[in-house]
């Protein structure tokens, strides 16, 4: 059967992403996004997730879906996203949502959070056949200006506590393990937590950058304020606060394990080979 794939979010960095995969992979891939632009191939469906007829003139056709949430964290808003992709989603044969985070076993109060916990609790009672993907950090966030201006001054800033241990997921993994979960049914039904392929606390971060780009690169924890007042000079204040309440509850130690992970179970229930940290450095 030949499939149809729809990606919302596919002109973001983690849509984007998906559909570099979908496309390499010889698939024809649909777009919804506020601006049509993107790679060559693509059939562009011009629109916002809040607009319900937008979403489904992007379903319309379509067999499989994959869905990244936007960087908004209004509680109401974040359900009416969630409420017209499940309307509209009612005829697909897979839908793979990823919802940007991990999530706490408990409720937190935390709209970053408790947002993409409703979201994935709806699909999933939904009755369609569904994946939710829950990821760590991403590496691609060390690609940011902020990041490597720092880097190439020998130091690696991050908002969280050094001796966290993460399991780093690159962009182009997370297009991997989305277009792999489509073929995967034992993975329907499931909320599952991804990651890379190595799990490491913030210096053995900075020291894999040490021994790939020959020069001393040191950890420096950043306090999640002084974090969120430079990232809303980026994104804008209420993104920037959304994010950065995630880094707050984070420093909580009974929250030290959250983005950790086990990569041989990720490749396992993937088929998948991750791409190992410092192969992603040497990229970059």
């Amino acid at each position: 059967m030949t499939h149809t794939y729809l990606v919302i979010g596919a002109n973001g960095a983690q849509g984007g992403a998906v559909v570099r995969r979908l496309l390499a992979d010889g698939h024809r891939v649909r777009g919804l996004g506020r601006a049509a632009t993107g790679p060559a191939g693509v059939e562009w469906v011009r629109g916002d997730l809040a607009d319900p007829a937008a979403v489904r003139a992007a379903f319309d056709g379509v067999t499989r879906a994959s869905a990244t949430l936007p960087m908004e964290f209004d509680p109401a808003l974040v359900a009416r996203y969630t409420a017209n992709i499940i309307a509209a989603a009612g005829g697909v044969e897979r839908l793979v949502l990823n919802i940007g985070n991990r999530l706490p076993a408990a409720r937190t109060g935390v709209p970053a959070f408790e947002t993409r916990r409703d979201a994935a609790e709806a699909l999933l009672a939904s009755g369609i056949p569904a994946t939710v993907l829950c990821p760590p950090l991403y590496l691609d966030n060390l690609s940011a200006p902020w990041a490597t201006e720092a880097l190439a001054n020998g130091a690696l800033p991050y908002p969280l506590p050094a001796g966290h241990r993460v399991a780093w997921l690159s962009h182009d993994d997370l297009g991997a393990l989305t277009a792999a979960a489509f073929d995967r049914p034992e993975l329907l039904g499931q909320r599952v937590d991804v990651g890379g392929a190595d799990v490491v606390t913030g210096p053995e971060l900075a020291a894999a950058f040490t021994a790939v780009r020959g020069h001393e690169v040191t950890y420096i924890p950043v306090d999640p304020d002084e974090f969120e007042k430079g990232l809303a000079q980026a994104v804008g204040p209420a993104v920037a606060a959304g994010v950065a309440s995630t880094y707050r509850l984070l420093a909580d130690p009974a929250h030290a394990a959250l983005y950790e992970g086990d990569p041989a179970k990720v490749e396992a229930a993937f088929g998948i080979s991750l791409t190992p940290l410092r192969t992603w450095i040497a990229t970059r």
